[in-house]
C-alpha cells in the first residue's frame, strides 16, 4: 500500500490544515482558554466521526491490538500534544509556536529509527542544524517585539515529542488495520476522555470553560478542520515511511506565516528574526523529506 507520492501530497494537504487551525486558535483565545478549545474541538467531531464509523463498519475493522495502539495514540496526540500546543500558540502566538513545531521531524526520525526500523540517511543531520538554527533565530527577543515568556517555550517542545510519539502509535496500528477512519475515530474518543480526565486535576485557570458562546464557533469550526487535517496524516502515515511524511508536514510555518501576516495582524506582529527562523527550520524539514524520499 506504499506510496510515497501520494504520501507527501497528502502530508502537504496536512500542513496547510495545520497552519489553518493554528490561525482560528489564535483569533478564538479571546474567547476561551487552551482546554476550551481543545474539548470544543473534540466534542463537535467526535459525534461526526463516530457516526461516520458506524455507517462504514466492516466487520474486518475489529481488530484489539490496532484499536489499543489508536487509543494510546489519543493520549499522546490528542490529549497532551494537542493541549500543549494551543497552550504555546496562546502563550507565544503563532509565529513562534508552530516553527518550534518543527523540530518534530527530528524526534519523529529518531523514535521511526529506534522502533520501527527505519532508516533516514545523513543529510538528516543537515537539516537537524538548519531547524536547531531556525529555533534561535526566532527564540530571540528583540527590542520593542511583543512580551513574551521564554520559559514557557518547553510547550510546544514537549508538544513535538507527544505528536511524534504518536505518529509512531498511528503507524503501528496502520499497520494492522489499514482503516484510518476507525483510526481518527478511536485516536480521538480515546483524546476525548483523556483531556476530560485532566481537566478536573487542572489549575482553575485553565479548566474549560464549556458555557454557549463565540468559544464554540471558533473552536468548533477549528476542531471540524483539525480532524479533516487528521484524517489526511492518518491517510499519509499509511502510504510512506515517519521520516518522509513528518518533514513534509512540518512545511506549516510557512503557511502559517503567511496566514499569520495576513489575518493577524492585530494580534500577531512577525518579526524578521521570526521570518528567517521559520525559514531555517522549514529549510531543514525539507532537506529530510528531500533525502529520505
Amino acid at each position: 500500500m506504499k506510496d510515497p507520492a501520494l504520501a507527501a501530497a497528502f502530508a502537504l494537504m496536512a500542513a496547510v490544515g495545520s497552519a489553518t487551525f493554528s490561525i482560528i486558535i489564535r483569533k478564538g483565545q479571546r474567547h476561551g482558554n487552551a482546554m476550551t478549545g481543545v474539548l470544543i474541538g473534540l466534542i463537535v467531531s467526535v459525534p461526526i466521526l463516530s457516526a461516520a464509523t458506524a455507517l462504514l463498519w466492516e466487520p474486518g475493522w475489529w481488530h484489539p491490538s490496532a484499536i489499543g495502539f489508536f487509543v494510546a495514540a489519543g493520549l499522546a496526540g490528542p490529549c497532551i500534544g494537542r493541549m500543549l500546543i494551543f497552550l504555546g500558540i496562546h502563550h507565544l502566538g503563532v509565529a513562534r509556536a508552530i516553527p518550534l513545531k518543527s523540530v518534530q521531524p527530528l524526534v519523529a526520525a529518531a523514535l521511526a529509527y529506534a522502533i520501527l526500523g527505519e532508516r533516514p540517511g545523513p543529510y538528516i543531520w543537515a537539516g537537524t542544524f538548519l531547524i536547531v538554527a531556525g529555533c534561535a533565530a526566532f527564540s530571540i527577543k528583540k527590542k520593542g517585539d511583543s512580551a513574551w515568556n521564554r520559559r514557557l517555550i518547553w510547550l510546544p517542545l514537549v508538544a513535538v515529542v507527544a505528536f511524534a510519539s504518536g505518529a509512531i502509535l498511528r503507524k503501528i496500528g496502520l499497520g494492522m488495520l489499514h482503516t484510518p477512519l476507525l483510526g481518527v475515530t478511536f485516536t480521538s474518543i480515546s483524546g476525548l476522555v483523556f483531556i476530560l480526565g485532566f481537566s478536573l486535576v487542572m489549575p482553575p485557570g485553565y479548566r474549560p470553560d464549556l458555557r454557549w458562546g463565540k468559544a464554540w464557533f471558533f473552536y468548533g469550526v477549528c476542531g471540524l478542520i483539525n480532524t479533516a487535517t487528521f484524517i489526511i496524516s492518518f491517510h499519509a502515515i499509511m502510504r510512506g515511511d515517519i521520516t518522509i511524511v513528518t518533514p513534509i508536514s512540518s512545511t506549516s510555518p510557512f503557511f502559517a506565516l503567511v496566514m499569520s501576516h495576513l489575518f493577524l495582524k492585530d494580534v500577531e506582529r512577525v518579526t524578521r528574526l521570526i521570518v528567517a527562523g521559520t525559514a531555517l527550520t522549514v529549510a531543514g524539514g525539507a532537506i529530510i523529506g528531500w533525502r529520505v524520499m
